[in-house]
């Protein structure tokens, strides 16, 4: 769903928030008597907590404190180390100045390269100079009891305790959150965070959180120009560690929200839930931080205590916010007891870009939204609007009528979906009915200012003869002619042509299509967004490609934007909005999958190249290139199972650079492994394949592990590489793993009785020694067509073969027919 994904909370913002959105719900610890009081005042209390003076410990390289914490060992060798003060009877944190040593080593190989990438080093090894701990596990008790077996008693130290003042008022807000929700649950996780300063990396975090789906983090905040990043060096789960459950379940969603006329919201929503767990009172929904929540209530309307960037104006919650909204039920309620929660909110996601041109920014964070993209459910659309606007929704539309200078329209799900949106402008319109939906298509009547601009510039090239005196040569110069911008609702008729027939396409692969409208909307930018029953698509998309060339775009470009853009985002129909994900480390299959699509729809449409070949050559060359940021190629930033962990500091884009090219192959060699050559339909078991997933997974997430099994399920003998009917080898390498193959041939011929005895070596680089591949072989011999040998297992640096062949090969091709991603010489 190219998704335009911000990432700009401060770091250890970042930290807190982005593990309690891994999660769902926070799971925490019992601080003995602070349950008793109100949650806004634990976390008042909490946030003031400073350095107990008497309770500063002087450290000597006699007497060096350590703490192990996962798969962390941090060693405080010579400084101070001083405590908090207790809360609750417990102490929650200390802090360290002087000189220590961080040591980790993680455990997946992934994480290992994700660090050595980031590091130098497949290892965690630096010295840091300050520590801000925060936790709420026996640290402390940990650290006491050192100091006591070392006989270093505590001292009083003011000085110490007061450098620390004004860092603890900032950074204590971020983590309070963090262990007051530990106090209201009756199922305690315990955290451990440690933020250092590194003497050669600067800032890093260690983090073993109980509450996240991969407990170890290892991670540092960096800013790169105006944009600002949290590069994950390594995350994974603990062996021998769970998971925390799913605690809540939203069932239906009923909004409620009127647009002004300076374009803010004013909204209300009702969200009915389910507990699936009991004994939890903390809910955490993601809400844009340009919405400010007024009130909160439950069914009885009864007030209800939450947190949004407490303590922050205006100003700063646009630089720090957090795009979270946290509420604490009064108590816990029974597993599967069902409840509602109103949420009554205000602010501006609605954007401008100039000439007339709207559209909403926070399109996932425009209502309090709960769970992740595999939580499905029902949603109730009420939306009033300037008269002089046309609004699109997710959902049927039941109705739409005047209310003076405003309208009003009606709009509900006819089953259930992860997420709802809203687009509006001064659109013209074109709807294409067919028997079973309806395409509607909105552009707007003028182009974004920025774009209008430069359409609007008279063309480089645009020169006339100027005259001259008698006898002087004429000269040349440009005209100062305005060229007249296109309309995007030029193409509204043809554009929803093209949408109706790629849907007709995909559901020979994916199954009926799941809606009854597709609404088509534009959206400023160069991304696109596939949301249920409505996409957003970049205003290139809508232009022709004159105009698509007179705005830079390179002829690729103008084809991206032609012939993949709005068809990918219509392939996430079914791949994202009824097939789910539920971890970042899955959300590559739906991706990979409209990717794939739409080249084949592309492929479909008898232009005069092969879009198919022409596409994976282009996808193969970028892998095969560096990273515009890094020396890195692209094929090596990471495995498509980090997901957006791809995008960091060295890789902006690492996410589309790799999930959408490397992720089309992949589904490609699927199908290719799959196919039957020769039969009445060799696509049948990959079609089969899809449809399969898209029915068994329906409106449920879809993992890796998953898909594999189901290409287990469906795999051929030839398929079967290892012998044991397992399909690891190919996840392992080309999902979990990094790097495409790099093949050389080195061959002779001899003449037989029967024919031309082909020996040589197939010479494998550019991925481990492990890496398996059968690679097929075809004879070259000058005519233009190449003959197949047949195909060689690669295994290892070189795997030698032997063919017989009727004629004499002047060469070898490897892979001519594009069934596996590698480059050749």
């Amino acid at each position: 769903m190219f998704r335009d994904g911000e990432n700009d909370y401060t770091a250890r913002m970042w930290v807190v928030f982005a593990v309690l959105a891994l999660s769902c719900l926070v799971s925490p610890v019992a601080v003995s008597a602070a349950d008793k009081q109100p949650p806004k005042e634990l976390y008042d209390a909490l946030n003031a907590l400073r350095i107990d003076p008497a309770a500063v410990y002087s450290l000597e390289a006699s007497n060096r404190i350590e703490l192990r914490r996962g798969d962390a060992k941090l060693s405080f060798d010579e400084g101070r180390l001083a405590f908090f003060a207790p809360f609750g009877g417990r102490i929650t944190g200390a802090v360290f100045a002087g000189r220590g040593h961080a040591l980790a080593l993680p455990r997946d190989p992934v994480e290992k390269q994700q660090m050595a990438r980031f590091l130098g080093a497949p290892v965690l090894d630096q010295d840091f100079t300050s520590v801000y701990l925060r936790f709420t596990d026996d640290s402390a008790e940990d650290l006491l009891r050192q100091f006591k077996n070392a006989s270093a008693a505590p001292q009083q130290d003011t000085t110490f305790a007061a450098q620390w003042e004004s860092q603890l008022a900032r950074a204590n807000p971020q983590y309070s959150l963090r262990i007051l929700f530990e106090t209201l649950s009756q199922h305690p996780r315990h955290f451990f965070y440690a933020g250092l300063e590194g003497t050669a990396t600067g800032a890093f975090d260690v983090l073993l959180d109980n509450m996240r789906m991969e407990q170890m983090l290892f991670a540092q905040p960096r800013k790169t120009g105006d944009s600002a990043f949290y590069d994950v060096w390594a995350s994974y789960s603990i062996p021998g560690t769970s998971p925390p459950p799913v605690a809540f379940h939203a069932l239906q969603y009923a909004i409620e929200t009127s647009i002004l006329a300076n374009n803010s919201l004013d909204a209300t929503a009702t969200i009915h839930l389910r507990a699936e767990t009991g004994g939890e009172r903390l809910l955490i929904f993601q809400l844009s931080r340009a919405l400010s929540v007024d009130s909160v209530a439950d069914d009885r309307g009864a007030p209800l205590v939450f947190f949004q960037n407490e303590g922050m104006s205006l100003q700063e919650r646009s630089v720090h916010g957090s795009d979270f909204l946290h509420v604490v039920l009064p108590e816990a309620p029974a597993q599967g007891q069902e409840f509602s929660l109103r949420f009554r909110y205000r602010g501006n996601v609605i954007e401008d870009a100039g000439n007339g041109v709207l559209f909403v920014g926070a399109r996932e964070s425009w209502y309090p939204h709960l769970g992740d993209a595999s939580d499905f459910a029902d949603y109730d659309l009420t939306i009033r609007w300037p008269r002089h606007l046309r609004l699109v929704a997710t959902g049927a539309k039941l109705e739409e009528h005047e209310e003076g200078d405003s309208r009003a329209g009606h709009w509900r799900t006819d089953q259930p979906v992860s997420v709802a949106g809203f687009n509006l402008g001064e659109y013209e319109f074109a709807s294409l009915p067919s028997e079973k939906h309806s395409v509607d298509v909105y552009a707007n009547r003028q182009l974004e200012e920025a774009l209008r601009s430069h359409l609007t510039r008279r063309e480089p090239d645009a020169f006339t003869d100027l005259p001259a005196p008698f006898g002087v040569p004429s000269s040349r110069a440009q005209l100062e002619m305005p060229v007249a911008p296109p309309t995007p609702a030029g193409a509204l008729k043809q554009l929803g042509q093209e949408i109706d027939s790629s849907i007709r396409f995909y559901e020979t692969f994916s199954g009926p299509f799941p809606f009854r409208t597709l609404s088509v909307s534009q959206i400023p930018g160069t991304f696109g967004q596939g949301w249920p029953g409505l996409l957003y698509l970049s205003t290139f998309s809508f232009l022709p490609a004159e105009a698509q060339r007179r705005a830079g775009l390179s002829s690729a470009g103008q084809e991206h934007f032609t012939d993949l853009v709005p068809f990918h985002e219509v392939a996430h129909q079914w791949w994202g909005n009824v097939v789910g994900w539920s971890s970042y480390r899955d959300q590559w299959i739906d991706e990979a999958m409209a990717s794939y699509l739409a080249l084949l729809f592309a492929d479909s449409q008898k232009l005069p190249e092969h879009k198919l070949r022409l596409w994976l050559t282009r996808f193969r060359k970028r892998l095969a290139e560096k990273s515009p940021h890094s020396d890195v190629l692209v094929a090596d930033l990471g495995a498509l199972t980090l997901g957006s962990r791809l995008n960091s500091s060295m890789s902006p884009n690492g996410f589309e650079q790799v999930i959408y090219t490397k992720g089309a192959w992949v589904i490609h060699m699927i199908r290719e492994l799959l196919r039957q050559p020769g039969g009445k339909n060799p696509d049948a078991r990959f079609t089969a394949l899809l449809q399969t997933l898209a029915t068994k997974y329906a409106y449920r997430a879809l993992s890796t592990d998953d898909l594999q099994h189901e290409v287990e399920a469906a795999m051929t003998p030839s398929m079967d590489l290892e012998g044991n009917r397992s399909m690891e080898w190919f996840f392992e390498q080309w999902v979990r793993g990094t790097g495409i193959p790099h093949y050389r041939v080195e061959f002779s011929v001899h003449r037989g009785e029967k024919g031309y005895l082909v020996r040589g070596k197939l010479f494998q680089a550019g991925v481990p020694r492990s890496f398996l591949a059968r690679v097929p072989l075809y004879a070259g011999n000058g005519t233009g067509h190449a003959v197949p040998l047949g195909s060689v297992i690669a295994s290892g640096p070189e795997t030698p073969f032997q063919f017989l062949a009727p004629d004499a090969p002047r060469r070898i091709l490897t892979d001519p027919q594009m069934t596996l991603l590698c480059t050749t010489e």
